[in-house]
């Protein structure tokens, strides 16, 4: 009898799969706000110059590396973070603090960038004399000049913070920037004792550039309109952000935290002079 041949029976073989615990949909990184960042101090930032640009500003260069192929004269350039503003639309910010200077500047291409001095007396013009160049020289030759600084807070069109920043207002820019204080200080509003006058910090006004002339001279200039109060329960963690700001800066050397990136030029009808702002 021929032998019978038995078949292996079927072996089953399972793979079994590991089960890996699901990834969340989501990471709450606002429980992780400022991790990274818990060693920087004040020193180790800088607080940027908002400038209006001109022709000889090097974001309009098409030879330099800052280039901008959407800016424009007029324009408001961040020179820090690059962010620009086109000056026919504007831009809205919070003034919350000014300090008016007086600055001494070595003459361009002796200066690295930033003022030598940075003085709050204003008895210093009394020890200097006008210059040829119509600039205000010291005995060591220096020039000093009357500046208004405004520390702003920029927002949105919604009116989200974006950033802070240094807006300078000297040479023919400083009447703008005493309207704009006399704007500030006729602010009023009703409170439980009668009127006041609000915290700048509390209060946006919109910025926006113009084309001015005087004696056949042509620059661009500051236009200054007031916004609105930020009195309303909306604008709570806005005005916490902008006091804060408030604070910090006159607590601290904020002028050390300045960048004043290089000191720029406008060529008006054959003169070279400043950029006043």
């Amino acid at each position: 009898m021929a032998n019978a041949q038995v078949k292996p029976a079927s072996v089953k073989t399972e793979v079994v799969v590991k089960k890996e615990a699901p990834l969340p949909s989501t990471i709450d990184l606002e429980a992780s706000a400022g991790q990274g960042s818990e060693y920087v101090t004040a020193r180790d930032t800088k607080l940027p110059i908002l400038k209006i640009l001109y022709a000889s500003s090097e974001v309009l260069d098409e030879g330099s590396g800052r280039y901008n192929p959407n800016a424009k004269q007029g324009d408001i350039y961040n020179e820090t973070t690059g962010n620009l503003y086109k000056g026919k639309d504007g831009i809205i910010v919070v003034p919350c603090l000014y300090i008016n200077t007086f600055n001494e500047w070595k003459d361009r291409g002796e200066s690295k960038g930033r003022p030598i001095g940075i003085h709050l007396d204003p008895a210093i013009m009394r020890q200097t004399k006008r210059g040829e160049d119509n600039k205000d020289r010291l005995e060591n030759g220096n020039y000093v000049e009357d500046t208004g600084n405004h520390f702003v807070y920029i927002l949105d069109k919604e009116y989200n913070p974006i950033e802070t920043a240094l807006i300078a207002m000297k040479s023919t820019q400083k009447k703008k920037s005493k309207t704009w204080n006399s704007m500030m200080q006729s602010r009023r509003l009703q409170g439980s004792k009668g009127f006041f006058c609000p915290p700048s910090w509390a209060t946006a006004y919109k910025l926006m550039t113009t084309k001015e002339s005087n004696s056949g001279n042509n620059w661009f200039g500051w236009v200054v309109e007031f916004n609105k109060y930020l009195n309303e329960p909306k604008y709570a963690k806005l005005l916490e952000m902008t006091k804060a700001f408030y604070e910090s800066a006159i607590k601290s050397d904020i002028f050390g935290k300045v960048d004043f990136g290089k000191e720029e030029t406008q060529q008006v009808k054959g003169n070279t002079e400043s950029v006043p702002f």
